[in-house]
């Protein structure tokens, strides 16, 4: 079924008449725009919002942008939770562009957020460590999820067709391509991550729980639910005995984490410390981008498995 939850601009905008004009569309984050892109290929004109190393996190809307938004026919976004800076935009009814939040779409898997910073559970570190309570909010990172990423562009191609049906059948065309391209990116990064299913990590920041779901992966726990929140000294000599205890093999920090707490924690064990980027940050966007994303994840997994001599490394430059 075809966008549930979609602005109340949206019925307004599909029942118009078709306009001659180009499609005009505009999206958020950039993996998001390489789904868009490989669906739209050369029809119409695709703008990017968030583009840069800027993390959408902290982007702040500037009046180019608005009227940016307001100029297009229709905006792709995740969801306001992740893009607050659109709060204030989709809250109001607007008859000349249609807004589609894909978090709150049909079939759209998600997940909450893990409210303790230990999800691994045993006797010991319960006492030790209850964790943060609070109700869960979703976790809005639904693109690390390949079935999500396959839904995503159902949800785009159907969205363009309706909007532009004169190139419906191009949409189609490539959101099939795309799909299939999918299909075997899964496959090539669930055989590549295969060995490592038995391996335990830890992340900076829990961003990454689709992708591990997705693939079989265990992480134990984050060193910070939130990626500007600091960590306590207990939380660190928790994390240290449970990085022993389940011998863990990586701590996985995003773009701008510092080594510097990855030592603390993985003193005395053989883990190695990567970065991966949910956001693809520093990737060129683009349709390839999704696929250099998630690529790139896999890849920084696995050699994050390698990178003992990291640790000394850095205290001799100290």
């Amino acid at each position: 079924m075809f966008c549930a939850g979609i602005s109340s601009a949206a019925t307004m905008a599909v029942t118009a008449p078709l306009h001659a004009k180009e499609l005009k569309v505009i999206t958020t984050i950039k993996p998001l725009h390489s789904l868009i892109a490989n669906v739209m290929g050369d029809k119409g004109k695709l703008d990017l919002m968030v583009s840069g190393g800027i993390d959408p996190h902290i982007f702040r809307l500037k009046p180019s942008n608005i009227r940016q938004i307001h100029n297009s026919d229709v905006i792709f976004y995740i969801d306001p939770d992740l893009e607050v800076f659109l709060k204030s935009i989709v809250k109001r009814k607007y008859a000349n562009f249609l807004a589609v939040p894909i978090a709150r779409q049909t079939n759209i898997h998600l997940m909450p957020y893990r409210t303790s910073k230990i999800w691994y559970r045993d006797e010991n570190i319960s006492k030790d460590h209850k964790g943060h309570k609070e109700p869960a909010a979703e976790d809005l990172h639904i693109w690390l999820d390949p079935s999500n990423a396959r839904r995503m562009v159902q949800i785009i191609e159907e969205t363009l067709s309706r909007l532009d049906p004169a190139n419906s059948l191009t949409y189609i065309q490539n959101a099939q391509k795309t799909i299939s391209r999918l299909y075997t990116m899964e496959e090539d990064i669930r055989e590549k991550l295969r060995p490592l299913r038995q391996e335990s990590m830890i992340v900076y920041h829990d961003a990454f729980q689709y992708f591990e779901k997705s693939f079989g992966l265990k992480s134990v726990g984050a060193i910070a639910l939130k990626s500007d929140q600091n960590p306590s000294a207990k939380h660190i000599k928790i994390l240290k005995r449970l990085a022993k205890e389940k011998k863990v093999t990586c701590v996985l920090g995003m773009p701008g984490a510092h080594p510097r707490i990855a030592t603390v924690v993985m003193s005395g064990t053989n883990a190695g410390f990567g970065v991966v980027d949910p956001l693809g940050l520093y990737i060129d966007k683009g349709p390839d981008l999704y696929f250099e994303l998630m690529t790139e994840m896999t890849q920084n997994i696995i050699d994050c498995q390698d990178k003992g001599d990291l640790f000394e490394d850095y205290h001799n430059l100290k």
